[in-house]
C-alpha cells in the first residue's frame, strides 16, 4: 500500500485501524484504503542454441562439449579427434589429455 499524496510505502496499522503516512500529513482508515492489485506477467524466451535435446544423437552431444584437434586416431585413423584436460597429478606436475575419436569411440590419455 502507498500513500496516494506521496507515493510512500504506508507501514500497516498497529491497534487501531487507522494508517498514516511516515512523510506527509496522510491518515485513514485501513478500510478507506483501495488495495491494489500486482500483476506480473513474462514471455517465454527461445532455447539457448548451446543447450541441446534429449533426441540430439551422442554424436552432436559429444562435440559441443569437448575440443576437437586433426590428430589421427591410433585405432582407426579417423583424421579428427575430441580431447579435453584434467589436472589429476600435483599442481607442479602437467595436466592429463584425454582423447576420443569420434567415429569408432577409442578412448586413451596421455601425461603432459
Amino acid at each position: 500500500m502507498f500513500c496516494p499524496h506521496c507515493g510512500t510505502i504506508l507501514d500497516p496499522p498497529e491497534v487501531d485501524d487507522n494508517v498514516k503516512c511516515t512523510f506527509c500529513p496522510f491518515k485513514c482508515n485501513f478500510d478507506d484504503l483501495s488495495i491494489q492489485q500486482v500483476i506480473t506477467k513474462s514471455s517465454s524466451k527461445p532455447k539457448p542454441s548451446w543447450i541441446m535435446d534429449d533426441n540430439d544423437d551422442d554424436d552432436n552431444k559429444n562435440k559441443n562439449k569437448h575440443a576437437t584437434i586433426e590428430e589421427p586416431c591410433p585405432k582407426c585413423s579417423h583424421h579428427e579427434l575430441y580431447f579435453y584436460t584434467m589436472q589429476l597429478r600435483s599442481v607442479d606436475e602437467g595436466s592429463t589429455v584425454f582423447y576420443e575419436c569420434p567415429k569408432c569411440k577409442h578412448k586413451f590419455s596421455q601425461n603432459n
